[in-house]
């Protein structure tokens, strides 16, 4: 069930793009590759939260949202994606593939396969195939 055709952006991708892209496809994150590698992501909800003005919110919620109220505007998706070194293998079982996802709170992280990206699991797609599983 890994999506092996799938939207992406480079990090210097503009914002605008980056959110016309999120608006017209089903997911709710969009890779972002650079040279061929799977780099990070931009997720919506981190779109959110730089255009949430902090004066409103608790400064316990502030202080643990290190782009809530950003003092810039984010121009490319390098200034707002999310940067992690974690992949799939393709040999990993489903089992091995959730624990990595759960142990990392991940809900999509790419396959790589001889250091290229070959596709990405989603965190909905293990469910589906758990659901099959007599």
């Amino acid at each position: 069930m890994m999506k092996k055709r799938f939207k992406s952006v480079n990090p210097d991708t503009p914002v605008s793009k980056v959110v016309k892209l999120l608006s017209s496809i089903e997911l709710s994150m969009l890779p972002v590759i650079e040279n061929g590698k799977y780099v990070g992501e931009v997720v919506q909800s981190d779109l959110l939260k730089v255009i949430v003005d902090p004066r409103d919110l608790p400064s316990h919620i502030i202080m643990s949202e290190p782009l809530l109220g950003m003092s810039f505007c984010p121009e490319t998706a390098r200034d707002i994606m999310r940067r992690h070194p974690l992949f799939l293998k393709p040999d990993m079982t489903i089992r091995q593939a959730a624990k990595r996802m759960f142990l990392n709170n991940a809900g999509v992280l790419p396959v790589k396969d001889k250091g290229k990206t070959v596709g990405l699991l989603f965190a909905d797609d293990l469910v589906k195939l758990l659901s099959k599983v007599k």
